[in-house]
């Protein structure tokens, strides 16, 4: 199968930046954050790039949403963040997309929780052990970011790393350099 469409323009924007890029990045790195809580999996990933950073890394891809030489009906991104100071285990999600998992065959699904933040639990569907493990992980600096952001999508934390799925965003340079920002900016909310 060759590269997606626009492949090359991706490979352009991350040598400008100084991130590693990979056409057909490893499979076995991104299914080790498999099974995710709320998003279903793909079933492959596309167009890797990489930001490494002290201490951790950054990737961002395309999930690929469609099976063998086929083109998705809908591209967008995943965002990975790498980092040791991320030690909780919750989810959660603002809307419902395409990649929103819904069949749970080899996992249950988490519990839905609430976090007693009235805004919070008003717009955001949470998922965690327990609302005490939701409110660690989601802490009021992340929760106010993620508001002031409008944010519609995913977030999966969990001990040593995140996914995070921002919807509307597609895999073109501009929305990879937004979805890398958006990873710092939860990552250093979410370490304070």
């Amino acid at each position: 199968m060759p590269p997606p469409l626009g492949s090359d323009l991706i490979a352009a924007w991350a040598a400008r930046r100084g991130l590693a890029f990979t056409p057909r990045p490893d499979e076995d790195w991104f299914r080790r954050w498999e099974p995710y809580d709320t998003i279903a999996p793909p079933s492959a990933y596309r167009s890797a790039c990489t930001w490494m950073t002290s201490p951790g890394h950054a990737v961002i891809a395309e999930p690929w949403y469609a099976d063998g030489e086929a083109e998705p009906l809908e591209r967008t991104l995943l965002g990975f963040a790498a980092h040791p100071a991320l030690r909780h285990r919750a989810a959660m999600r603002v809307g419902e997309f395409f990649l929103t998992r819904v069949a749970f065959i080899e996992s249950p699904p988490p519990p839905k929780v609430t976090l007693g933040d009235a805004l919070w639990d008003a717009h955001v569907t949470t998922f965690a052990a327990s609302p005490r493990e939701a409110a660690a992980a989601f802490r009021p600096r992340l929760r106010k970011l993620l508001a002031t952001r409008g944010f519609q999508g995913h977030l999966e934390l969990r001990p040593g790393g995140l996914v995070v799925h921002c919807a509307g965003l597609r895999p073109v340079p501009e929305h990879y350099e937004r979805l890398l920002g958006v990873v710092r900016e939860i990552v250093n909310a979410a370490i304070v």
